[in-house]
């Protein structure tokens, strides 16, 4: 099977990790299949090739406005180009506005079965903060030719395939297709347990350090995040919180952790590089999500990969891995957290089941067979 993947970004080498999830999709499908990668923005135009793929890349930059027309034209082009050397089986694009866009339409050119993967806010508009592609008329045309024209849309939570089903996507295209875990790379390790008491209550608790990687944009509600620490500090005066994360509403949540008096409580990680995140996993006991959307969540998934429990908002697959019901308000994310902790068997127990879960149901190994049982089907 010679496969083509689509995609706004991707790595123009083997330790760039641009877009992780799909580095290490492509290059798991490179070692049974011929696999090519055409990015439209991310990197710079020119032909890379390692781990057994073969990138093409049209290096459109940060043009937006018309010039993302002529992005997108040089998309299809190239995809139809390189099939008529080596003929693809199968397209399939991650993100289903330009990517989907340029796969369809070269899809029908040569055509070839396409495939379209959800990733992010295609189908979303939250006017109150600027976010989402349905805001815009050509983001909207885009997304609905590719998910007309596309023989399958797959989407990486049930939250997802439900923004699929409320744009009236026929329920026969849609799948459910996670992306996939490194779990050798995210693992758990053994925590050394040391109690404290929780404010006013007999029981004892973990000396808890929760735990969000996130850019720092409204989207990701950290000031949700924040609310729910200044409650949990009442409960357990001496909680932690890692936020892993960039962007520019740093200093505005820096601002509200001093009012909030939260200053020893955060310990800023800014951004950290891919193949440290496991340590800082390792090093904290719980996942907190507090997004507004997510398409799906890597980070909630990597987490639990490393044995992390996972709360949060009822968005992305968080809503379906979350240990206890996904919440919206700091006041009940917060009384789950003193729930969890609590009582140290069952938290132990959360552990492994967040390890167990990601191994059964969300490791590279599983999402790259469904994928390739999608794509057999798909021709």
């Amino acid at each position: 099977m010679r496969i083509a993947l689509v995609t706004p970004g991707f790595s123009a080498h083997a330790n760039d990790w641009a877009i992780p999830a799909l580095l290490n999709l492509a290059r798991t499908l490179a070692e049974q299949y011929e696999v090519h990668v055409f990015s439209q923005r991310y990197p710079a135009r020119g032909l890379y090739q390692f781990n057994g793929l073969t990138h093409h890349a049209v290096g459109g930059g940060q043009n937006f406005g018309l010039a993302s027309a002529k992005i997108w034209l040089q998309t299809t082009q190239a995809i139809i180009q390189q099939h008529q050397k080596t003929p693809f089986d199968l397209l399939h694009a991650f993100w289903a506005d330009e990517a989907g866009f340029s796969t369809a339409l070269a899809g029908s050119r040569i055509r070839r079965p396409v495939v379209v993967s959800l990733g992010g806010g295609e189908l979303t508009n939250l006017p109150d903060i600027n976010y989402g592609a349905q805001r815009f008329l050509a983001r909207r045309l885009t997304t609905r030719y590719a998910l007309k024209k596309a023989a399958l849309v797959t989407a990486g939570s049930k939250y997802q395939l439900d923004l699929c089903r409320a744009q009236n996507i026929p329920e026969s295209k849609l799948r459910l297709a996670p992306l996939g875990v490194d779990i050798h790379l995210f693992r758990p390790i053994a925590l050394q347990i040391i109690k404290s008491k929780i404010v006013n209550r007999k029981s004892k608790i973990v000396n808890l350090v929760l735990v969000q990687a996130a850019s720092l944009l409204p989207v990701k509600n950290q000031r949700l995040l924040l609310e729910v620490l200044a409650q949990v500090k009442k409960e357990i005066p001496q909680i932690k919180l890692n936020l892993a994360g960039s962007g520019p509403l740093y200093s505005e949540l820096a601002e509200l952790a001093n009012q909030l008096d939260l200053n020893t409580n955060l310990i800023w990680q800014h951004h950290l590089a891919y193949l440290t995140m496991p340590s800082l996993y390792q090093q904290s006991h719980l996942y907190l999500q507090t997004s507004r959307h997510e398409s799906q969540g890597m980070a909630v998934l990597e987490a639990m990969a490393c044995g992390l429990p996972v709360l949060g908002t009822p968005v992305g697959v968080a809503r379906e891995v979350a240990c206890l019901p996904p919440q919206t308000s700091a006041e009940a994310l917060a009384a789950q957290v003193v729930e969890i902790f609590s009582d140290e068997p069952r938290y132990q127990e959360l552990r492994r089941q967040a390890r167990q879960k990601i191994e059964a149901e969300y490791s590279l190994a599983v999402a790259t067979q469904n994928f390739l049982n999608l794509y057999h089907k798909g021709y």
